[in-house]
């Protein structure tokens, strides 16, 4: 049918039967042209109907995810849940502790200090007088982790699994343990045995501080220094040889939690394997004296800083994504201070890393922020190491190991290194900037006149891409014409890290570096390119990881700070 035809049957009168019909529908129309912002329209028919747009409250808010550190109830031991137990094992713990449980698994020696051995039933974190662990001491140190180490909060793992790893791991153990029933010690000096009782608190008057003082500096300003900073006797090991360090009370940070009950059976029981001996002594008051003393040096907020947690990101929809770290745009996204942790601990540590997500329906772009005393952009010289960040995306709603995936479960990582930004803000790096007496050999090339080929000195962006092996074989670590600072990766494991095919390199990254401080974007569609690269959608939500390294500390490779699986929410 033509247009013509068609517009002489719109014109036509529709002969109606029902006059009654036909005023009402003629009062409707009036009403709806008469609303301000109403219009009238023909009813879609349910079978054709669009789909609702999914709600904005289907998202849930940028923040911490609860975790329970206690347990609803105390699980016994039985074969379903030893199976369940030795699953998570192998997935989240072997890589650590080994696959027979001695503290020897593929990650350790990037680990600092080493992972426990569980055959050795010496455990740090005990809350009785014989210094053996609870049940519920091993379940609260698996929620939450050991700040002051690399042992991450497990928390986000159900309670039957991480009850499951309880007993797994106990099965480790040559000499199994019993804890026998709670008694106080009968007389000063004498032992008691089975979980120690925390007496009731006492006030923390000038009195009780002046007792507390006297108390620490004959029993732990050897270790601790007068001042509680970690700096008295500076050589020590452990049970197992390895070369350990007094903890510096001051930074708030303490492998079992700060809460005042804890630290005072920490006190008391001390720390198995560990040279922390046990000041059953203290019983008492004495106790809670050096509770609050080591408490008082340090803040809350310090104490919080140590704690891993895992956070919501919610990336909001905004017309356009920021391509700058400084674009106004990035006030519209909620910021979410994510906690670090060195694999290698040490005191001089990137404490947090703040992300800020926004989408546009069609790309993803994260604003990475943290702080860093000194910009190292070059690791030319052997002993230079560059500055970088990462966001690491798991390929499947059920995360594999936080530590770049294990074999057949890839992650895709997305990296920005500042010395790659640097070739692109900057004249590019070549040797000679570094060493300006290097004699660099020269090859033709084959776009220049024979009169204008090197003869000596050739820099490398002068020469031809044949002759420089890593750039001429398609390498993007070797391509010095790059436009962008970041890279796409994947891996399954330690040592397992490889670049994505070079027409699937679809991040982009800037970054900069003011007062002490990065702040870097990193960019891609959300519909990945290729294998193993992350898909998003508006509506989904994705487990991501964050790595930091740190140059001027000799941070490279497995060497960083890291934090646990966190959830990334796209909104519709």
């Amino acid at each position: 049918m033509d247009s013509s035809a068609r517009n002489g049957r719109n014109r036509r009168v529709v002969i109606v039967k029902d006059r009654r019909s036909v005023w009402l529908a003629l009062v409707a129309a009036a009403w709806a042209l008469a609303l301000p912002g109403c219009t009238v329209s023909k009813e879609v028919p349910p079978a054709v109907a669009a789909p609702p747009a999914p709600s904005r409250l289907s998202i849930p808010a940028s923040g911490p995810v609860a975790v329970s550190l206690t347990p609803s109830i105390n699980r016994p031991v039985s074969p379903d849940l030893l199976a369940l137990g030795k699953r998570v094992y192998e997935k989240q713990c072997a890589a650590c502790h080994g696959s027979d449980g001695r503290g020897e698994g593929e990650a350790a020696y990037l680990l600092y200090p080493k992972p426990r051995d569980f055959t050795a039933g010496k455990y740090a974190l005990v809350s009785t007088w014989d210094r053996v662990p609870t049940d519920e001491d091993l379940f609260r140190t698996i929620s939450r982790g050991m700040p002051g180490s690399a042992m991450p909060s497990w928390g986000h793992l159900t309670e039957e699994e991480r009850w499951g790893l309880v007993h797994y791991v106990k099965s480790f153990t040559e000499k199994p343990w019993t804890v026998p029933a709670s008694a106080d010690p009968k007389s000063e000096g004498a032992m008691g045995q089975g979980v120690v009782r925390v007496p009731p608190e006492p006030p923390f008057t000038p009195e009780a501080r002046a007792r507390a003082i006297e108390r620490y500096a004959d029993a732990c300003a050897s270790c601790h220094g007068k001042t509680g900073r970690g700096d008295g006797t500076e050589v020590q090991k452990d049970d197992k040889g390895y070369p350990t360090r007094p903890r510096d009370l001051t930074l708030g940070v303490f492998k079992g939690t700060h809460d005042p009950a804890t630290l005072y059976r920490r006190i008391v029981a001390g720390m198995p394997g560990s040279p922390m001996p046990m000041s059953d002594w203290a019983f008492g008051e004495d106790a809670w004296h050096l509770v609050h003393l080591v408490r008082s040096w340090s803040s809350d907020e310090q104490r919080a800083r140590a704690e891993m947690l895992k956070f919501r990101i919610v990336a909001r929809r905004v017309d356009r994504v920021p391509e700058h770290p400084d674009a106004g745009a990035w006030r519209l996204a909620t910021p979410v201070n994510l906690h670090l942790m060195p694999l290698w601990w040490r005191t001089d540590r990137p404490e947090e890393v703040t992300v800020r997500a926004l989408h546009d329906g069609r790309e993803l772009a994260l604003l990475l922020v943290w702080s860093d005393a000194s910009a190292d952009h070059t690791a030319m010289r052997p002993q230079d190491f560059r500055d970088a960040v990462a966001v690491q995306f798991a390929l499947s709603p059920d995360p594999p190991f936080f530590a770049m995936g294990a074999k057949g479960q890839f992650v895709n990582i997305w990296m920005w290194k500042s010395e790659r930004q640097a070739d692109i803000d900057l004249p590019f790096h070549d040797l000679e900037a570094v060493y300006p007496n290097i004699g660099i050999d020269s090859y033709p090339n084959l776009a220049r006149s024979p009169m204008e080929q090197p003869t000596r000195h050739a820099l490398t962006i002068q020469s031809e891409a044949a002759f420089i092996t890593g750039w001429g074989a398609g390498n993007i670590v070797s391509d010095p014409v790059r436009a962008s600072a970041g890279e796409d990766l994947a891996a399954q494991g330690f040592g397992t890290l490889r670049a994505r095919p070079l027409d699937d390199q679809a991040v982009n990254a800037q970054g900069v570096y003011r007062t002490g401080t990065y702040r870097v974007v990193l960019r891609r569609a959300l519909r990945g390119s290729g294998e193993r690269a992350v898909s998003l959608g508006p509506g989904s939500m994705v487990p991501v990881g964050f790595a930091v390294w740190n140059g001027s500390a000799g941070d490279r490779d497995g060497k960083k700070s890291v934090t646990i699986w966190q959830e990334l929410w796209i909104e519709p």
